[in-house]
């Protein structure tokens, strides 16, 4: 959308003279226009703050239309008071702000705004359009319903100070615009192409606040080099995935698996990607059991396996196995029995069939690497909440400044959970 901006650039003289210390409290600019930048402008413009969005692009939740795989999972539908076990060791950070807006009141307010939204597996909340421009659009509408000024195609470079309180931005272009506050809500350094490049960290590390390192966060794994070529693109609908480093395990599941080129990707692997990556970054052995029928023992396996063998005396095996699981795979994992494809199931020994059940249960690869941060869907690390009043998601360095979504160190499982701490700490800090 196209919006006029309404604030006039200041000069530098103006700013030497001490113009912007005479700064009109009702300013708000907010840096950055993703879910949190935008959430931030409506519960301030609620408030019956004057605010601007100074957004980099040319339009506004560039990122936004990415998530979900173009569908939005714009919040997860679990019991609000368990939001936080969905964090990092920095999950309870976010409890004002989810005692302020949680997902009960983040369905609300896109209810109240004419959108529908659905539920599916694992408590996933998308659109019922099933198009993240949806969401967005209901966003936009309710800017410009609150007047709030947007200034695209613009990158903040630094935030004005006047004795250690904030004054207004500058940008690169050498404009500056008047605040009494500032919401810093650049996101963090993934999707660069979108525009996420840690401005904002990059800001507030120049002012005195703590940055956490940036690591990769929901992202695949690459598996050791006895990893099969040839599986790419399959996927599982329910899988357990058990990472090990010595005593230390990490489980996750039942939960969708894919495999790529060199490993596995997916929401059962995004639950544990953190933790696995923090663990060779330590230089510790990492290694991952596959169990491909998490909900059945390793005797009814065996039992399902045994009557399908059975019940198709004349059939290769690999024609009963690919009815379990998909026929690659099948093939493979007739491989690791040593199984020979075509062996006619009555010929099957006990002892093979034990193998297959094995394999089915418990495929253990090791792993030698995550993805990158180009690859990554979240950023972890960013401004540290120690930094941060929990309770207003203001600076306890700098008055005036404020921050709200993926550039604090939070980050939270796959399933809506990220987003929803973009819309929740938005909304505090827009206050």
């Amino acid at each position: 959308m196209n919006f006029t901006p309404v604030l006039s650039p200041f000069s530098v003289s103006e700013i030497k003279k001490g113009s912007l210390a005479q700064v009109d409290k009702n300013k708000v600019v907010i840096v950055g226009g993703g879910p949190a930048g935008m959430m931030a402008a409506i519960s301030a413009g609620l408030s019956g703050k004057d605010v601007t969005i100074v957004e980099r692009n040319f339009s506004l939740g560039r990122k936004l239309l990415l998530t979900g795989g173009g569908r939005c999972n714009l919040t997860n539908a679990c019991e609000p008071e368990d939001l936080v076990d969905h964090f990092s060791r920095t999950g309870t950070f976010l409890r004002d702000a989810f005692n302020m807006f949680n997902n009960i009141e983040l369905l609300r307010f896109f209810s109240e705004n004419k959108l529908s939204t659905k539920t599916e597996e694992k408590g996933r909340v998308f659109p019922i359009t099933d198009k993240a421009l949806s969401v967005l659009n209901v966003l936009e509408v309710k800017l410009r319903a609150l007047k709030i000024n947007v200034l695209s195609g613009k990158r903040v470079k630094d935030v004005i100070l006047d004795k250690n309180v904030v004054s207004g931005v500058l940008c690169t272009d050498g404009s500056k615009v008047k605040a009494a506050a500032v919401i810093l809500a650049t996101g963090g350094v993934t999707y660069k192409a979108t525009g996420s490049t840690g401005d904002g960290i990059k800001i507030a590390e120049r002012m005195g606040h703590r940055v956490v390192p940036l690591r990769p966060g929901l992202v695949s794994l690459e598996l050791s080099k006895e990893y099969p070529g040839g599986l790419e693109g399959l996927s599982l609908n329910e899988v357990k995935l058990t990472f090990r480093a010595g005593k230390t395990r990490s489980v996750s599941g039942p939960d969708g698996l894919i495999f790529t080129e060199r490993g596995i990707s997916g929401p059962a692997v995004f639950f544990s990607s953190a933790k696995v990556i923090d663990w060779m970054n330590d230089e510790k052995e990492v290694s991952v059991d596959i169990d491909m029928m998490p909900t059945i023992s390793c005797k009814g396996v065996e039992g399902i396996l045994l009557n399908k063998l059975s019940a198709s005396s004349g059939k290769g095996v690999k024609n009963i196995i690919k009815e379990i699981i998909p026929a690659r795979l099948a093939v493979f994992l007739l491989q690791l029995a040593q199984i020979q494809p075509e062996k006619k199931s009555n010929q099957i020994t006990d002892k093979e069939r034990k193998r297959l059940v094995g394999f089915l249960k418990e495929l253990r690869f090791n792993v030698r690497g995550g993805g990158s941060m180009d690859k990554a869907r979240v950023t972890r690390g960013g401004v540290s909440v120690k930094d941060i009043d929990p309770r207003t998601m203001g600076s306890r360095k700098i008055k005036g400044l404020y921050f709200a979504g993926e550039m604090i160190d939070i980050d939270g499982n796959c399933g809506g959970f990220n987003l929803q701490a973009a819309f929740s700490t938005g909304y505090l800090a827009g206050l």
